[in-house]
């Protein structure tokens, strides 16, 4: 499997800032410092803090709002599952799931805290400072951790992940715009609105 270095994003900004992006991939965020709210294309929102961590669906185009804390930058970690390596994952280690049997959740929700979740992003903080490029083997263990810290959390990931038809409708005019840069683009607010995730 030839995966990709941008599976993982961190991201970091000491103003109040929002960002639009699409998240073509399952993509799990962790916050380490501040608060992130987060609306999507199907009207979904949440709202995390310190230490909280959210599943983001695939497809999902969202409105993101970031507030830091006093002097700390609001600090946060996307990280991603491509469908590619779901695929692999589902034909090569978990064969034995009928994910039929099991409702899924809805595409934007709050993890539950679990020592599993709290070990996986822990485990970036050395990778972070650094800023060391990603092995192919390191970044496949981190993917694999995650996905069992998931499955082990609750079985009803079993048919979000595996799920490869999707639940929330894409907006055609989302995808046929041009592609954007894999990285969150985030701009400056001189002002807090009213509704921080319109």
């Amino acid at each position: 499997m030839k995966t990709e270095q941008d599976i993982y994003l961190f991201g970091e900004t000491c103003r109040i800032s929002h960002a639009y992006h699409l998240f073509s991939n399952h993509t799990l965020v962790y916050l380490y410092n501040g608060r992130l709210h987060l609306r999507n294309q199907c009207g979904e929102m949440l709202s995390i803090e310190q230490g909280d961590s959210a599943f983001i669906g695939r497809d999902s185009y969202s409105h993101l709002y970031a507030e830091p804390e006093l002097k700390v930058p609001c600090r946060m970690l996307f990280f991603s599952l491509p469908r590619q390596f779901l695929c692999e994952f589902y034909q090569t280690l978990y064969i034995s799931v009928r994910k039929s049997t099991i409702e899924g959740f809805s595409v934007l929700h709050r993890l539950k805290p679990s020592p599993e979740i709290e070990s996986l992003f822990q485990s970036w903080v050395p990778y972070i400072q650094e800023k060391p490029a990603f092995s192919e083997a390191v970044l496949r263990l981190k993917m694999v951790e995650a996905v069992y810290a998931l499955l082990k959390a609750d079985e009803r990931y079993i048919s979000t992940l595996f799920d490869f038809a999707g639940k929330c409708p894409m907006n055609m005019f989302d995808l046929l715009k041009e592609p954007r840069a894999k990285e969150i683009q985030w701009f400056d607010l001189s002002f807090e609105p009213r509704g921080k995730t319109n």
